[in-house]
């Protein structure tokens, strides 16, 4: 890939490589949908879900704001993330109070 190019360049680079051909195919045949934005959709799911980072890091580290980043990921935000959110912040209480 071009130095300082990005975007378009890289999508046109990952669809040419095999393993992005083949996973492609599989995610079709799954009746699932998988671009090169997926990447990103998952490096943002992964920061809020399994490292627990707030939105604004997040957003900062993915080169947006706030706005735009809720924007583009809250819609993947479910009831199941909000509960569990909370769960966690729960558990966080509970061990703040036994210090």
């Amino acid at each position: 890939m071009r130095p300082g190019f990005s975007g378009n360049d890289f999508g046109n680079y990952i669809r040419q490589r095999p393993l992005w051909r083949k996973l492609h195919r599989e995610y079709e045949a799954r009746g699932e949908k998988l671009v090169p934005y997926s990447c990103r959709h998952g490096y943002a799911h992964r920061a809020h879900v399994i490292c627990d980072l707030p939105p604004k890091v997040v957003a900062a580290a993915m080169g947006h704001s706030v706005q735009t980043h809720l924007a583009a990921y809250s819609r993947w935000c479910g009831d199941d993330v909000v509960d569990d959110a909370f769960a966690r912040a729960s558990r966080r209480l509970e061990r703040q109070k036994a210090v």
